[in-house]
């Protein structure tokens, strides 16, 4: 039969030993991770095309250009009624339409007062000329639609995220579901008299006072990709589609926002 050896100094130094062994192994760990993150840089700085630094250079002169003709002009919007009734939209941001293609300052900082720097996030917005004139500036990286309170019910049910009240001071704020109406009555009970997410949606839909309060609470709707994606594949059948109902248009505007009649089908896809 074995006996285990009770040495003080020999335990003591097998424990050495392991703790060595410990610290060695996540060393090689992090080797490793470094190593990879320096061929994923490496593999990035590929040879790039002629061809393609072209077509993307050409891509963010037209770019520019359309920006610049759209803040020169202001065209009424078909998303606003001729009585000037305001209506709720609920905006999405799609990829870039070209790969490579810088955005102009002017629309970045218009995607970052939205909210809208990742892909596949919505907002509510109101169709205000002033919105619309915005709007139309990142026209190309969003779609635009009247969503049902079906949709926005599904919305809230699933998607709606706030910033942790219960963050300490110092300490980094994390996004947490909306999905306690406690949460609401401790937000708006006393300013405002909300007491639940139904409120929220209510005030949503009337475009009341509050809606400026409510939206800046709320954190950008992060969507699923769409079910056909954002790939060759979608983009052709977008691409026939657009061919088979096409319009004479003029040229003198690259690029308009276009309402998305069937915006719900959209989120439903994306929910």
């Amino acid at each position: 039969m074995a006996v285990l050896n009770s040495n003080p100094e020999i335990l003591l130094r097998k424990r050495k030993d392991k703790d060595r062994k410990r610290l060695q192994k996540q060393e090689e760990a992090q080797e490793r991770i470094k190593k990879s993150q320096q061929l994923k840089k490496a593999q990035k700085n590929n040879f790039i095309r002629a061809e393609t630094l072209v077509s993307r250079y050409k891509a963010n002169e037209l770019e520019r250009k359309r920006i610049s003709k759209i803040s020169s002009k202001n065209e009424e919007s078909p998303l606003i009624s001729e009585d000037g009734e305001t209506k709720l939209l609920f905006v999405i941001r799609t990829p870039n339409h070209v790969k490579g293609l810088t955005i102009p300052v002017k629309a970045r900082q218009i995607l970052a007062v939205l909210k809208l720097q990742d892909t596949d996030t919505g907002v509510f917005v109101k169709a205000t000329p002033t919105t619309m004139s915005l709007l139309n500036l990142i026209a190309p990286y969003i779609i635009v639609g009247r969503p049902s309170l079906s949709s926005i019910r599904q919305l809230f049910q699933k998607r709606a995220r706030i910033i942790s009240p219960q963050a300490e001071e110092g300490e980094e704020k994390k996004p947490m579901r909306l999905d306690n109406n406690q949460l609401v009555e401790d937000k708006f009970g006393d300013s405002l008299g909300l007491v639940c997410i139904e409120d929220i949606i209510h005030e949503l839909l009337s475009l009341s006072d509050n809606f400026v309060a409510i939206t800046s609470w709320l954190l950008p709707f992060k969507l699923n990709a769409p079910v056909n994606g954002w790939g060759p594949q979608a983009k052709l059948a977008r691409l026939l589609y657009e061919e088979a109902n096409k319009k004479s248009i003029s040229l003198s505007k690259d690029f308009k926002i276009k309402e998305v009649e069937d915006i719900d089908s959209i989120i439903a896809q994306q929910n």
